[in-house]
């Protein structure tokens, strides 16, 4: 490895957010991409495992190994452009996600996947996880952003995917193979993403107190039903709340159902008022950031009540959320313990954390919520990914809802561009094919 150690380095133990552990032989910190194909070409040839990383927030250990080669890309961070007329802005990977929203925003543009680790997380990683977000329900999530890459491929060659165009139908679409590939098929060493205007409606804030839980699947339903197109469509439950106020001291009056923030422009107002149940506050200006900033600290609340927890990360169509609620609560109930939900609950995505303190029936909470996902004809993950923690479940939801061939496609591909099977391998499909 000593061809290697004219870039800086340095050899340390690290975990992720959820703390799933990485004990890599060296990391490496990249601050060009030539410098990244050096040391892939060096694992590809001595076939060294080799794992990228972004700020670590990742929590389905999508990151964790042993004995490889870390990647650590947070000094390839410089905004190279913003383009102003074509409507891109051009990023290094290690870019984090709050300087890139500043930098947009200077020029008046905006920028709309907010995943809640916005003010650590990176661009690399959260392209890499296909991340989400509260503005999701309106905006989707980062997949919908990227137009290009330009990515490193486990044999150390490098290629450029896609086109900073609104429209390109020139082959397959690869650029969106990569994004949410979770690293297992190359590091990305800069993306153009879509920017857009920044919107000149006046923005309000809603927030809902509600009587119990299953009261915010009926105001989400009669949401969709008035055709109303919320800006960002949250909830917490009022455990959630009440490790805000413990851990946080944000003053939330708390409520047995939880509390429903919706965002909302001006010209819906009205009709959003028209449909909710609950006790209602519109709020604009400073409260308004506050209680956005509050949503997007809760899973740091949540952690702090327990030493370790599961995050989990279901989808279910917005029609199945009174089932969907009502089996959460069932489960719950089997269990004697309480989930701390919080949910971007406008496009059916819910983050049921566990907390309980056996790792035997963690995991098998874990699935039994990742099994209403995939009954109820959702997806046991929206937006967190699948790492080493959802690969069983994976394979579950795609066996019974696209069938054992896509697994075959999605391997092949993962051993056409990895044929020496050195890029963060042993998790996400490659581990969800070995369930089949």
């Amino acid at each position: 490895m000593e061809e290697l150690l004219d870039i800086e380095h340095s050899k340390e133990e690290r975990e992720d957010f959820a703390g799933y552990k990485i004990s890599p032989t060296m990391i490496f910190y990249p601050k060009n991409e030539s410098e990244v194909v050096r040391i892939v070409k060096y694992s590809y040839t001595h076939n060294i495992p080799v794992v990228p990383w972004g700020s670590g927030s990742s929590l389905t250990g999508a990151t964790a190994c042993k004995d490889c080669i870390l990647v650590d890309l947070s000094k390839m961070d410089k905004i190279l452009e913003i383009n102003d007329v074509d409507w891109y802005v051009r990023v290094q990977p290690g870019v984090k996600l709050i300087d890139l929203y500043e930098a947009v925003e200077s020029k008046g543009f905006f920028f709309p996947p907010d995943p809640a680790s916005f003010f650590l997380c990176t661009v690399g990683g959260a392209i890499s996880e296909g991340s989400g977000g509260m503005r999701g329900v309106k905006y989707g999530p980062f997949r919908e952003w990227v137009l290009s890459l330009r990515v490193v491929l486990p044999t150390g060659e490098v290629v450029k995917v896609g086109e900073p165009l609104r429209k390109n139908r020139a082959g397959y679409d690869l650029t969106h193979l990569f994004v949410g590939s979770e690293g297992t098929l190359g590091i990305i060493t800069e993306a153009w993403l879509r920017i857009i205007p920044k919107p000149r409606k006046k923005i309000y804030t809603v927030k809902v107190l509600l009587p119990d839980f299953s009261t915010v699947a009926e105001n989400i339903i009669g949401i969709r039903k008035a055709r109303i197109l919320p800006e960002f469509s949250e909830y917490i439950d009022a455990d959630v709340i009440r490790a805000l106020n413990k851990n946080l001291n944000a003053g939330l009056e708390e409520s047995e159902g939880g509390m429903l923030l919706i965002s909302i422009e001006e010209d819906q107002l009205q009709d959003l008022l028209k449909v909710l149940k609950g006790k209602v506050e519109v709020l604009e200006g400073d409260e308004a950031e506050r209680l956005y900033s509050l949503r997007s600290q809760a899973a740091i609340a949540v952690k702090a009540e327990t030493r370790t927890f599961y995050a989990e990360d279901i989808v279910v169509p917005i029609s199945k959320l009174p089932e969907a609620i009502s089996k959460l609560n069932e489960i719950a109930k089997k269990h004697n313990t309480k989930f701390y939900i919080i949910s971007h609950i406008g496009d059916g995505n819910l983050h049921p954390n566990i907390v309980v303190d056996d790792e035997k029936e963690k995991e098998e909470i874990f699935n039994e919520i990742a099994k209403v996902a995939i009954d109820l004809g959702g997806s046991v993950t929206g937006e967190h990914g699948v790492g080493i923690q959802k690969a069983k479940m994976m394979s579950e939801q795609i066996k019974s809802h696209n069938g054992e061939r896509v697994l075959d496609l999605m391997i092949g591909i993962k051993k056409m561009l990895d044929p020496k099977n050195i890029m963060n391998p042993d998790k996400y499909v490659e581990l969800a094919y070995k369930f089949k």
